[in-house]
């Protein structure tokens, strides 16, 4: 075995840069930890922040939604209306929300109050509907009238025909 003797200078210089890439190393490790650490506070806050943000959107949708019924049980339709086209031009449609605030357990529905235009054409839509009833009626009965004449017809051919 050959020991080879290193000078007290040689020895002293080999562990400073021992010691010197070591210290490094570690902070470099240190500058990555500390990276990770903040990246991940990052992630959670942003996700504490799209957490708070879809509680507000859904409860700002509900606000919408029971704004909108309140009006229309105030009777103020035509508030009600437009708030509706608003919110639809903004894209945002609250339509479930409504649903499951309308028909509530144990809440009668509020009985529907039309504004003038809305009573006009609904009794326009009454008449037609009803004169389309009389007009189907008449429909049967000249259909009756056309069936029984077709079988009378019958009968005579057959008469005729058995007679010649």
């Amino acid at each position: 075995m050959i020991q080879r003797r290193v000078s007290r200078a040689k020895y002293n210089e080999a562990i400073g840069t021992a010691l010197t890439e070591r210290r490094l190393r570690l902070d470099a490790e240190t500058a990555l930890a500390t990276k990770a650490d903040r990246e991940t506070a990052a992630d959670r806050l942003t996700a504490g922040t799209i957490t708070r943000l879809a509680a507000e959107n859904t409860a700002l949708r509900g606000i919408a939604a029971t704004l909108v019924l309140a009006l229309e049980g105030a009777g103020r339709y035509e508030d009600s209306t437009a708030l509706r086209r608003q919110l639809h031009d903004a894209d945002v449609d609250v339509t479930e929300e409504i649903g499951t605030r309308a028909h509530r357990a144990g809440a009668a529905p509020v009985r529907r109050q039309y504004t003038p235009a809305e009573a006009a054409l609904r009794a326009d839509l009454r008449r037609a509907r009803q004169a389309l009833g009389a007009m189907e009626d008449r429909c049967l009965e000249l259909q009756r009238v056309n069936e029984a004449q077709d079988v009378m017809l019958r009968r005579a051919a057959l008469v005729e025909g058995s007679a010649a």
